[in-house]
Formats: structure tokens, sequence, C-alpha cells
């Protein structure tokens, strides 16, 4: 038998870890606990906003729904304010946006709520409304009659 084989090894500087493969080790161990860790506090808050949703939508659309009803322009722009059951104070303005299409408005809708808990954040919609009253009667006889010449160009065509 050799002598090589029956021998034990020496001991050599080569095994194990160095102090300094160890300090990485333990950074990006740390590193990797405070990702984890913000994640689970972002998760966290995002299940109570989905379980906090649910009592709000009520109130929400009670807000909109007033808002909606708002026949004044300029009432409509300046905003004001609502107070609700669950949300608290709903501070409220719109920007409005004529569109090509006779009295139909573009709004962006802002609204702040502030509720009692002290979570004041902010919402934002576009919705598309239909108010002939917000019209500037010259634009829209302007627009009525672009829609009449484009509808009896239409008609000529399908009857060639």
């Amino acid at each position: 038998m050799p002598s090589h084989l029956c021998s034990p090894r020496p001991p050599s500087r080569e095994s194990g870890f160095s102090l300094v493969e160890i300090i990485i080790a333990i950074a990006i161990a740390g590193m990797a606990f405070a990702v984890l860790t913000q994640t689970f506090v972002y998760t966290l808050q995002a299940i109570q906003g989905v379980r906090d949703m649910p009592n709000q939508q009520p109130d929400l659309r009670f807000v909109r729904s007033l808002i909606i009803l708002e026949t004044d322009r300029d009432t409509f722009e300046n905003g004001d304010e609502i107070e609700t059951l669950e949300l608290g104070t709903v501070r409220w303005e719109g920007f409005v946006e004529e569109t090509t299409v006779v009295d139909l408005f573009r709004v962006e809708l802002t609204m702040e709520i502030d509720p009692p808990d002290g979570d004041r954040r902010t919402k934002r919609e576009t919705l598309y409304l239909l108010r002939p009253t917000w019209s500037d009667p010259a634009e829209r006889s302007i627009l009525l009659e672009d829609a009449r010449r484009e509808i009896e160009s239409e008609r000529a065509f399908s009857n060639w």
C-alpha cells in the first residue's frame, strides 16, 4: 500500500472560511433581512388598506354623486367640502376641459380625504360629464354646425 494513502493529511490553511468571507456573508444576509422586513411592512399596510376600502366605498360613491350633481361650472372648478360618515372631511375641486363632442367635458376630479384618524390621502379620477349648461353658446353652435356638416357629408357619400 502506498504511504501517501495511509498517512493522515497535514492541516492546510485553505480549509474553512476567512474572516473577510464571513463578514461579506453577514453583510449580504443583513441587506436581505432589511429588504424582507420592508416588504413585510408594505404588505401589512396594503392588507390594512384593502380591509378599510369596503367601508369607504359607499362614502366615496356618495361624495362623487354630490360632486357630479353640481350644475354650476365655476362652483365645480372651485370645489367645496363635504362631511361624510366614515371618511371624515372630503375637500374636492375639479379641472374642466372641453372636448370636441358637443356638451361633453373631461373632468379631472381631485378629492383630498381627511379622515378622523389623521391618515390624509388624495384620490384623483378622470370623468366625462355631459353638461349642456357648461357650454359656451357660441362655441356650442359652432360644434353643432360642424357635426351637422359631417352628418350631411356622410349621407351624401352613402347615397352615392
